[in-house]
């Protein structure tokens, strides 16, 4: 969440209180534009304010009295009311020279330093509040049906993250969009990232997993053993000849795909290589090939055909 600050006046910058990268709060002042001809106006204002209001009140007592007409009366308080409005404006204005923060946060963003000309709506600060963040994302519509509002989000930056594998932070789905946008076919999905990493930034990207489905016991072959989509194909070993088959697949995820039909946990895939492979071609094995593991692992997908798949 992050606020942007506007000069509302315009006029030279006395004074800034603030730099990038402090915490501020709610009220707090930023920065003061001069304000000397605007004060004199402002005390002049006042001060034919407070004489109009109290002849307003003294004729206030006649005119109830009758001692005074209706047309004299309804001028006076005429001319109490536009005191009232002139000296309000300029009260306005001076309180308009104070640059104040408008929500609790940190200054990420500072435009203007002293004895700058800051015109009336021109940017001078960004306030934000780096207690959790949101990050935008555009989902498929094919893909949006799988969504749910606070579902878990495993969530890396690279930027901070480059030492760590994996997704070491969460989040959750805060909000999906009403809507799927004709022009590319995507929604808007907001994610809620409520205890972000202290280096983390503004505008930094994130990669994301969003885990809408979990199964048991699936067998898998790693995603780089496919040499083909639509129909998905993939060579296998037999008495050390290569031959090429068609697969059924099930779900995926960043690094696995299931096998539904077309080859077998005891068949040999080929997982490197495949470019030089033909149909039939006698082939020598380099390394030893892994034994499928059946078995739930406490790491999905650890092995081709091991583990709880997740999509």
């Amino acid at each position: 969440k992050q606020a942007e600050v506007y000069a509302k006046q315009s006029g030279l910058v006395q004074a800034v209180y603030v730099e990038e990268g402090d915490k501020v709060k709610k009220g707090e002042l930023l920065a003061k534009i001069e304000d000397e001809e605007i004060r004199l106006s402002y005390q002049q204002a006042k001060n034919a304010y407070q004489l109009a209001r109290d002849k307003y009140q003294r004729y206030l007592k006649l005119y109830q009295e009758r001692m005074i007409s209706e047309q004299d009366f309804k001028e006076i308080e005429r001319a109490w009311r536009d005191a009232e409005s002139n000296y309000k404006l300029y009260q306005l204005q001076l309180e308009n020279t104070e640059l104040r923060a408008p929500i609790d946060g940190v200054v990420i963003e500072k435009l203007c330093e002293p004895h700058q000309l800051l015109g009336a709506m021109e940017k001078a600060f960004t306030v934000a509040q780096l207690d959790q963040y949101q990050v935008i994302v555009y989902v498929t519509e094919e893909e949006l049906g799988r969504l749910k509002v606070g579902q878990e989000v495993l969530l890396r930056i690279d930027a901070i993250d480059y030492e760590q594998e994996g997704y070491p932070h969460q989040g959750r789905v805060s909000e999906i969009g009403a809507r799927v946008d004709p022009g590319t076919g995507t929604a808007r999905v907001k994610i809620l990232i409520p205890s972000p990493p202290p280096q983390a930034k503004p505008g930094m990207f994130a990669r994301m997993k969003i885990i809408t489905r979990e199964k048991e016991k699936v067998f898998s072959i790693p995603k780089r053993a496919l040499i083909r989509e639509e129909p998905y194909q993939v060579w296998v070993i037999k008495a050390k000849k290569a031959y090429l088959k068609e697969i059924e697949v099930g779900m995926e995820d960043e690094y696995y795909i299931e096998v539904l039909k077309g080859i077998s946990p005891q068949d040999l895939v080929v997982i490197a290589g495949q470019d030089a492979l033909s149909e039939g071609a006698l082939v020598r094995i380099i390394n030893q090939p892994k034994k499928p593991v059946l078995e739930p692992s406490s790491q999905p997908n650890s092995k081709p055909g091991s583990g709880k798949g997740q999509e």
